[in-house]
């Protein structure tokens, strides 16, 4: 088992309520970033993060030294049946995570698929030396 884990990008003099607490005081209509969910086993880590209402060209993925970065938008629908919108809880407008990578993985072979509204990228891990037992030959001198 690997004991490198995948994770989010986060500032690291902030503790999380602190986080939380300034993060809901600087979120705007223009900017969120969607929710996550990373798991790790054998051989993957894989990314799922929800962002419904998208199409995968509205979606941009991009390695950059050990860091993944996740991006798009969200285009705001100005439609007449929208005006007796009494609420609405969507989130519009531009989104980023960006994840810090393990040194264990192959960034050359990441994959990605978006179905129903969930990108899910998977992250294979290098392959681990395997331990063998070394032969010891007889002498031929």
């Amino acid at each position: 088992m690997y004991n490198l884990e995948l994770k989010p990008l986060r500032r690291p003099f902030w503790n999380s309520e602190l986080d939380k607490m300034l993060d809901s005081l600087t979120k705007t209509e223009d900017f969120y970033a969607p929710a996550c969910e990373i798991t790790d086993d054998e051989k993957h880590f894989t990314l799922g993060i929800d962002i419904p209402g998208l199409k995968k060209e509205d979606i941009s993925i991009e390695v950059k030294e050990n860091h993944l970065y996740v991006s798009g938008e969200r285009k705001f629908e100005s439609k007449t049946e929208k005006e007796n919108v009494l609420r609405t809880e969507r989130r519009y407008g531009k989104f980023s995570r960006v994840f810090t990578l393990p040194t264990n993985i192959k960034a050359d072979a990441i994959e990605a698929r978006f179905e129903n509204g969930v990108l899910e990228i998977s992250i294979p891990k290098e392959e681990k030396a395997q331990p063998r037992k070394i032969l010891i030959s007889d002498s031929t001198h």
